[in-house]
């Protein structure tokens, strides 16, 4: 069974509009340079644009071609001026063996999104489109280089749009690919590293988790003589986040579901805010730390054998406007990640581990860039909070997630 130790490249293309780097989410960090390419809105987030002078490339030697494998990616075709050109996506596969490539061509719609697998098992590769089989290409000898092509010959480079790209190490399973499509749709709510589905808690609705807070009254003057009022709308300033989740639980009997709500009463009660994670996307997840300030009163309906009770979970967010850096530890030499910027108001950085840094500011760049050692591997998401619009100089050797939330 395929694992996240499997994945070996991963470009989801939600890098921000002029950025040189297309990041790799994946543990070992492919990243590709980008040359002549721009990141637009794409399938799911942005996705890289290709207008047949630029590419992104990765030094980097990621697959071993004589083992097993299997390439993912959502393709776009773009519409050609000539009207003849770009209707038809190619995969080559080049061997070992004098003139012993194989080929296969397959008629595409520009425009359209199309879900490209080519998956490698011994000798032969597979392609899928669309999640269906297309054929198999039986190799003569050791491949030595695989690639998907257009039908445009005015360039060496792609007239296209790709998104969401990954390789895997080992052949996946149709299982496996389906669920790799199915959890790309589906949202998870995690509170403190709790996923709410497994405590029995669903999401039937949020509110204000992409709100804009509302604004702090700022400086005004009243002259009797005038209209109306004199307002500084300059350096516009925000009240706290509030967010609502209206939930349902259903619990097998009274003991459970007294027990289920406990456990959640458990994680408000903890010292300091809560990590609120949602995963409305595969490596772009919102995240907030949050605080409940009312209480919860589940409205029940009792019964011997099952219980359900709804209730809404009112939550507030004391640093609304943020920054959100993504960084893996997968091991010692990958244990720390760092923070440079130079910021001549407070901030406050928030690890993803429980633990936070406050009141941070002056010049923090440099040999003065701010560090934290994670001691467990995995995932995690940095807060920076406060008023970002005035940091500059801003580095990390982690990944940018959200340049502003």
């Amino acid at each position: 069974m395929a694992t996240e130790q499997n994945l070996i490249l991963n470009l989801p293309f939600d890098d921000f509009s002029g950025s040189d780097t297309a990041y790799d989410y994946s543990q070992y960090r492919h990243d590709a340079a980008v040359e002549n390419a721009d990141f637009i809105s794409g399938r799911m987030g942005n996705c890289i644009h290709f207008d047949g002078t630029g590419k992104a490339e990765i030094n980097s030697n990621i697959v071993t071609l004589s083992g097993n494998f299997t390439i993912l990616a959502w393709v776009k075709t773009n519409t050609m001026p000539d009207g003849y050109s770009g209707k038809k996506l190619g995969i080559f596969c080049n061997t070992a063996q004098l003139e012993g490539y194989r080929d296969y061509w397959m008629d595409v719609t520009p425009g359209r999104w199309y879900f490209i697998v080519l998956r490698k098992t011994g000798n032969r590769v597979e392609v899928l489109l669309d999640n269906q089989h297309v054929t198999n290409l039986g190799l003569p000898a050791t491949l030595t280089g695989i690639s998907i092509l257009q039908d445009v010959y005015s360039s060496e480079n792609a007239y296209a749009d790709l998104d969401e790209a990954k390789i895997y190490n080992v052949a996946l399973t149709d299982a496996e690919i389906g669920n790799i499509l199915t959890t790309a749709n589906t949202i998870t709510y995690l509170l403190n590293g709790n996923d709410l589905k497994e405590m029995g808690i669903r999401v039937e609705s949020s509110e204000g988790v992409l709100d804009l807070p509302k604004l702090k009254t700022p400086a005004s003057n009243d002259w009797p003589d005038y209209h109306g009022k004199v307002i500084d709308l300059t350096d516009k300033r925000f009240e706290e986040r509030e967010i609502t989740l209206n939930c349902w639980m259903k619990a097998n009997g009274k003991i459970d579901f007294t027990e289920r709500l406990n456990h959640l009463y458990d994680i408000l009660r903890a010292d300091g805010t809560q990590r609120l994670y949602i995963g409305i996307h595969p490596t772009k997840p919102l995240v907030y730390e949050v605080y409940s300030e009312d209480g919860i009163a589940p409205s029940k309906r009792w019964h011997d054998e099952m219980m359900i009770g709804t209730f809404t979970l009112k939550l507030k967010e004391p640093d609304p406007v943020k920054r959100v850096i993504r960084h893996q530890r997968r091991n010692n030499a990958t244990k720390t990640v760092s923070v440079a910027f130079n910021s001549p108001k407070m901030v406050n950085i928030y690890w993803g581990d429980g633990t936070k840094t406050e009141d941070v500011y002056g010049d923090h760049t440099g040999n003065n860039a701010i560090t934290h050692t994670y001691e467990n591997d995995g995932i995690y998401f940095i807060i920076v909070a406060g008023v970002i619009e005035e940091i500059t100089d801003f580095t990390t050797n982690g990944i940018i997630v959200w340049n502003k939330l």
